[in-house]
């Protein structure tokens, strides 16, 4: 049976996108993340650390500054006894050696939200936990992680990675400027083929998200370009960017657009 009550998860990662989106895929989830940018910060947690319901290591050196192996020096204070998984987002198309933690090895590295998103799913399930996918929602608009498709206007768009992972960081930030080199910031380095093309002409992807996406103020919500290549997603009726969730089931196979509308995902 899972276990439903909302969990204690640390999250150990050196880059603020690594950080940020484990943190959003916890909380999306159900689970109350307790976020550390460097080892010393974590160790300063003592023996709190042992109390964590588990540890999740995103982009993380082998070795720090100071020469310390960061992942054995985070398993030495949690103790044996929390599940540990390793997610590093910057590698690309390899498996990576947990070294004795807890599920020996990640399939490949998650590159996008929706493939970090599915990599914790299946380490909860395996621990027992709740794994049932939630929608994430902004009004008339759910996001539906492992599909990448985006439900609004009674219609379901299927997005690729890239779009996807765009369109969230703009409703995550609804309300408030963000600069188009942040939104590279929050995509994978070292991309190729397709994907690179979508981020390396990111003003013309942002514009055709605003066309799939009706953020044309039609429902509700605006996406406007500020000068100095700056965005923000505007709504008159809303301040602040977090989501509320909706369940939906992991088994449900997807959905052709416009087959369900939005307020019956819930």
């Amino acid at each position: 049976m899972s276990r439903t009550a909302a969990r204690r998860a640390g999250v150990l990662a050196y880059s603020p996108r690594s950080r940020e989106l484990i943190r959003r895929v916890l909380r999306a989830l159900g689970h109350s993340p307790l976020v550390f940018t460097n080892l010393d910060e974590f160790l300063a947690l003592g023996p709190g650390a042992a109390t964590l319901d588990l540890l999740l290591l995103g982009d993380v050196p082998d070795t720090d500054s100071q020469g310390r192996d960061v992942a054995a020096c985070a398993r030495d204070l949690t103790g044996s006894a929390v599940p540990v998984l390793r997610v590093p987002m910057q590698q690309q198309g390899r498996s990576v050696r947990q070294r004795g933690m807890v599920g020996d090895r990640v399939p490949a590295s998650p590159r996008y939200f929706s493939d970090l998103y599915r990599v914790i799913l299946s380490f909860l399930d395996s621990l027992g936990f709740d794994s049932t996918p939630r929608l994430l929602v902004w009004e008339r608009y759910a996001f539906h992680p492992t599909e990448r498709i985006v439900a609004f206007n009674d219609e379901e768009l299927k997005l690729d990675a890239v779009d996807f992972d765009i369109a969230l960081e703009l409703f995550y930030s609804a309300g408030r400027p963000v600069a188009a080199s942040w939104l590279t910031r929050m995509l994978p380095a070292g991309e190729h083929g397709a994907n690179w093309h979508r981020i390396d002409n990111l003003a013309c992807t942002i514009d055709e998200l605003r066309v799939a996406l009706a953020l044309d103020g039609a429902n509700g919500w605006t996406l406007e370009a500020l000068p100095d290549a700056t965005y923000r997603l505007a709504n008159r009726a809303r301040q602040g960017g977090q989501p509320s969730f909706a369940r939906t089931p992991l088994a449900a196979a997807p959905k052709r657009r416009g087959e369900v509308p939005v307020a019956d995902l819930g």
